[in-house]
């Protein structure tokens, strides 16, 4: 069977008599944030992968990558020469690096074909980044797409999900939410789980996934209802702001051609959540969830496991 590549790096094997992956590398880059540990857990508790983690000098997480994962360990430069031998031999390379570095996904890339590494997964968990909308909205989308695009010919496996977090506008601590807009545009969200799991389904049967992109929704919702929804739960008032895109985009574009990383990330949040940068997915029909296998999950049940997990009271088992 086929196998796969992704962007912090989960390197795959193929077994002599299974149509399986069997060997996976990961790239792991400090400290492993929410969705890449997830990813690592979810690999390691399939027992056809054989999971290495790729990681750098400098990082102060590789105390924290378990045991059952075999562990490489290269300079902070991550040097061509270095990322080949890291891949030889491997079937997929799986990318969870957050970066902005158009020039340093490219190097893995081109690492992964000079290895004979015949999938990738890149780390590509988001809106539709080839839409014209996106990547008029923020460089980094289209650099994001240019990624896709990077040279890479046999399987290319991408999984966009919702973003998670301070994301949609909420800021939990202090019970206020931020509109863009009037906070109704509506957007795709999947859980780190069903996220995970995915992730697993397409690595295990490639030859049906390769060279596509994985849409994964496990619902639609708004900003709007999604507060809604907390203040249904808790019996708590949220306060409400709201930013208006047709000042924001203009001066957050400004701010990322002068240098200010953060505004990417202020552009991000508009593309996720205004409803019109392609992070709807239901309306286009391409939802794959029920392909894959993944469980299905509602606004309310993901905001009560949410507040569980926050410590919220009354939600904490």
């Amino acid at each position: 069977m086929e196998n796969d590549l992704m962007k912090n790096i989960i390197i795959i094997r193929v077994s002599e008599d299974l149509s399986y992956l069997t060997k996976l590398g990961w790239f792991n880059e400090q400290g492993g944030g929410s969705l890449r540990s997830i990813l690592l857990r979810s690999l390691l508790s399939e027992p056809t992968f054989k999971v290495t983690v790729l990681t750098r000098e400098s990082s102060k997480a590789r105390g924290s990558i378990p045991s059952t994962a075999s562990v490489i360990t290269i300079a902070d430069s991550y040097l061509l020469e270095n990322l080949i031998k890291a891949f030889k031999g491997q079937d997929a390379v799986v990318n969870a690096i957050t970066s902005f570095s158009v020039a340093e996904q490219h190097k893995f890339i081109d690492a992964a074909i000079a290895a004979g590494v015949r999938h990738y997964v890149p780390s590509e968990y988001a809106l539709d980044n080839n839409t014209p909308e996106a990547q008029e909205l923020s460089p980094v989308f289209k650099d994001k797409a240019t990624v896709q695009q990077h040279g890479y010919t046999d399987s290319w496996l991408i999984v966009p999900r919702s973003p998670r977090n301070s994301f949609p506008g909420l800021h939990y601590p202090s019970r206020i939410i931020t509109f863009t807009d009037d906070g109704e545009g509506s957007f795709s969200t999947t859980t780190l789980d069903n996220t995970a799991l995915a992730l697993n389904r397409v690595l295990l049967n490639p030859s049906t996934t390769a060279n596509q992109i994985i849409f994964t929704s496990d619902f639609a919702t708004t900003q709007k209802e999604l507060v809604e929804t907390i203040e249904r739960l808790t019996g708590e008032k949220w306060e409400r702001k709201s930013i208006s895109t047709n000042e924001a985009i203009p001066a957050l574009k400004k701010r990322w051609e002068n240098g200010e990383a953060y505004a990417g990330y202020g552009l991000i949040n508009i593309g996720f959540t205004k409803g019109t940068y392609s992070g709807h997915f239901e309306p286009v029909g391409q939802v794959r969830n029920k392909e894959l296998g993944l469980l299905k999950k509602n606004l309310e049940q993901v905001v009560k496991e949410a507040l569980a997990e926050v410590g919220h009271p009354g939600f904490c088992s």
